[in-house]
């Protein structure tokens, strides 16, 4: 018998118990909601060599209002309630073009894959030896401009965000969460491997922490 399919089954079987879940949620480093302030956020993002002027927090009340105002996605013809849901997950990332305005690419935690037994992975099958990945241009949608998320950001001080080009062409906003922290460490390692590997000093990116966001909807 195939070891992943060995490995599948035993993960159903164990999230088929309540205690059995809870032991599968916390290898994989899922944890409950909490507040967060900004020197949590700037002590786990400068360990990984980013710089502060790169940090930025969900102002949750504005993009409460923000999906509040959405009706339909134009691009896929998904259900608004399908994209919604997307950009509601604690990791995500999305490619923007500065010339079209358009995204290229976006892709979620629930579009990764399990790799070992604790592990998510966004690049099990190469999808991120590519620029723009495409494997994920499928989970592309219209609901947002890249205006209207930069809107909705608080800089490191809690001050609304003022965007300034920098002149390269691409533009990546990634969301992550310390709900799922070591999940949230895979997502940026893979993304700017791609990156790096593909457009180097050719993007900015702005790494965005939804914590509050999720705390508040607890």
């Amino acid at each position: 018998m195939n070891k992943n399919y060995i490995i599948i089954l035993a993960i159903l079987f164990g999230i088929s118990s309540a205690s059995c879940s809870k032991i599968y949620l916390r290898i994989l480093g899922v944890k409950h909601p909490r507040p967060v302030n900004a020197k949590d956020l700037t002590t786990f993002l400068k360990k990984r060599k980013i710089k502060q002027e790169y940090i930025l927090e969900l102002d949750y009340r504005k993009y409460i209002n923000l999906i509040a105002t959405k009706t339909k996605d134009t691009v896929n013809r998904y259900y608004v309630n399908s994209s919604i849901q997307n950009h509601t997950q604690p990791t995500q990332v999305i490619y923007f073009d500065k010339v079209t305005k358009k995204p290229l690419v976006s892709f979620f935690n629930c579009v990764s894959e399990i790799r070992g037994i604790s592990n998510m992975t966004w690049n099990k099958d190469k999808e991120l030896e590519f620029f723009p990945p495409k494997t994920y241009e499928k989970w592309t949608d219209s609901i947002f401009s890249y205006n209207e998320l930069m809107s909705t950001f608080n800089d490191i001080e809690g001050k609304k965000f003022e965007y300034k080009d920098d002149g390269t062409r691409y533009l990546i906003i990634l969301y992550y969460s310390f709900m799922i922290q070591k999940q949230s460490v895979n997502m940026i390692k893979e993304v700017n491997y791609n990156l790096n590997k593909f457009i180097k000093n050719n993007y900015q990116i702005y790494y965005v922490n939804m914590d509050n966001f999720f705390f508040q909807r607890h």
